[in-house]
């Protein structure tokens, strides 16, 4: 999405409790999200079904299944890395938005972070 970078971490309360990563792309909080406490390797998937493709994140689990955080699904074009870069932004966007679709924790902007909780 951006060069901007995020801290991720476990709201106890209002202050921060654990932090889980420090300085990571949108795009690598994603990932961090959805592996977090071992619950799984993340992974997106796609099918294309007549002329829409879905794109699925989530977790790929121990016993080989997939469990589906979210979807998203959009017009098929001729070039498949146009279309994951749009799903993966999508995705993104849910986890700045929304983290509670991914995982327990908060994303906050570094600057944002530093700022809030000075010690």
């Amino acid at each position: 999405m951006s060069d901007v970078t995020y801290t991720m971490f476990i709201d106890r309360c209002g202050r921060p409790g654990e932090i889980v990563a420090r300085g990571v792309t949108s795009s690598r909080a994603l990932v961090i999200a959805l592996g977090h406490g071992g619950a799984g390797q993340a992974e997106v998937v796609h099918k294309d079904v007549g002329r829409l493709r879905y794109f699925a994140i989530g977790r790929r689990l121990a016993d080989g299944s997939f469990e589906c955080a979210k979807h998203v699904v959009m017009p098929r074009s001729d070039d498949m890395s146009l279309d994951t870069e749009r799903a993966m932004e999508a995705f993104e966007r849910v986890l700045l938005q929304h983290p509670h679709e991914f995982w327990d924790g908060r994303v906050v902007v570094d600057e944002a972070f530093a700022r809030r909780h000075v010690h």
